[in-house]
């Protein structure tokens, strides 16, 4: 148990951001947190590689200026000064080109030559005013009001070609949805995307400098100060909860807590409760997630665009979602005269390429990569291969009523002195994951008194 603090123990199993920004609330509060890891490090998909002096980013990229729960956490944990605006200069590969434009501004994508005249008429007289007419449906921190405002029962590739026609599916929706959360249009939910495309009407685009990694890495470091300790190499693998505390065991050790908060992915947390929470486990069960692998390049000079991230347009691609330019997100990242990228593959690509060697990833995505930069195989110094077995959750047409359920009473709060936090809980960003591990903390705060 933790050592230093005089208030009751409580374990988080996960050192994502769920489980750091619930660790760090309940610490602040008083008790005695130890935070059980199973990777060596901190950070989940949040972790920042160094490989030849660049420090990647290996899944998240980027912040957005309304992740206000991310931001208060960071300002508490006295680490503001991390987060940096950036210039959010991205591009769509349509055509044979690269177009510029800048997501969060309503005219760089009016002005941008990604999208054709039509477009862009559509988006002003037809779907920025839908978006307003269901505003109070369309919360990213409160998804399955899409559901009760009757959004939630068709996907957004069939609502988008029915109301707005196919390059609206083909130049934003899909490149967009395969880019950020690993699912194509067909098989997301329309309410999910509105509320993604509302976010993004007004939005400023946060780096982190050092790396994205830098969050999960101050709230760790900040434990010890509130008396709590992290363990990393230390896989929970079965859990057990009574009225009087938590036991916890892994590879030859068994410790018992007066509560604990299971900040792991929906797989590992069903098998952790389905004796202790059947009903939380049925609910996961209704969780999709699907594996993918990212890969780092080292290159042996600047990669030289303005833009930082990349999107296909769909069909164009044989292989890749998008390519991240790393040295454009910020200046720290990349030592001067390299470059670095990372390559995000198509959903549909990403779970063949889970035990994929290096040579055989390069030789998928090197067609896609040859067409933004031609002379890439000449740069290419290093390859790293991150290999994330719930890399993405899935949120198909009723996922955002399946989100509702969770919140129902007997749901998720059968065992008071046991919580679950992760981003499959409230939306499938860094945000939903802090405003998960936050609502955890609160309960069990409450449940110890």
């Amino acid at each position: 148990m933790a050592e230093g603090a005089a208030g009751p123990s409580v374990a988080v199993a996960g050192a994502g951001p769920a489980g750091l920004a619930a660790a760090f609330a309940l610490a602040r509060a008083g008790a005695a947190v130890t935070v059980l890891e199973a990777a060596p490090h901190a950070g989940g998909r949040t972790w920042t590689d160094e490989v030849e002096g660049c420090r990647i980013d290996t899944a998240v990229q980027l912040f957005g200026s309304v992740y206000t729960r991310f931001l208060r956490v960071l300002r508490e944990a006295g680490a503001e000064a991390l987060c940096e605006r950036t210039s959010g200069r991205d591009a769509l590969w349509r055509g044979g080109q690269a177009h510029e434009v800048v997501y969060g501004s309503p005219t760089s994508m009016l002005a941008s030559g990604a999208l054709p005249f039509t477009l862009k008429l559509k988006l002003g007289a037809h779907y920025l005013p839908f978006l307003h007419r269901h505003a109070a449906a369309l919360r990213m921190d409160a998804l399955h009001l899409a559901a009760g405002g009757g959004l939630d029962g068709e996907s957004a590739a069939a609502w988008g070609e029915r109301e707005m026609g196919r390059p609206f599916v083909d130049l934003l929706t899909d490149p967009l949805l395969t880019t950020l959360y690993g699912a194509h249009a067909q098989e997301t939910s329309a309410g999910f995307y509105h509320a993604l495309a509302r976010q993004g009407m007004h939005l400023d685009v946060l780096a982190l400098r050092g790396g994205a990694s830098g969050f999960c890495d101050v709230l760790a470091a900040a434990l010890p100060r509130f008396g709590g300790q992290m363990r990393t190499g230390a896989a929970v693998h079965a859990v057990q909860a009574g009225a009087n505390g938590v036991e916890l065991s892994g590879d030859g050790w068994v410790e018992r807590f007066d509560a604990a908060i299971l900040a792991v992915p929906a797989p590992a947390a069903r098998a952790l409760v389905g004796d202790v929470m059947p009903r939380a486990a049925e609910w996961l069960g209704g969780v999709r997630v699907r594996p993918t692998v990212t890969v780092g390049l080292v290159l042996d000079r600047p990669v030289g665009v303005r833009w930082f991230g990349l999107s296909y347009a769909r069909g164009e691609p044989r292989a890749l979602a998008a390519v991240c330019a790393l040295e454009a997100k910020h200046a720290d990242l990349v030592p001067p005269g390299r470059g670095a990228l990372l390559a995000l593959p198509l959903p549909d690509v990403g779970p063949r390429l889970m035990d994929a060697t290096p040579e055989q990833v390069l030789d998928v995505i090197l067609p896609d990569l040859r067409r933004p930069f031609p002379r890439i195989d000449a740069a290419i110094r290093a390859v790293r291969l991150y290999r994330w077995e719930h890399g993405w959750t899935v949120l198909g047409p009723g996922s955002l009523r399946h989100l509702g359920i969770a919140q129902q009473p007997g749901v998720m709060d059968q065992q008071p002195r046991l919580a679950l936090a992760g981003d499959y809980l409230v939306a499938p960003n860094v945000e939903g994951a802090v405003v998960s591990g936050l609502r955890a903390a609160e309960r069990i705060l409450s449940t110890l008194g």
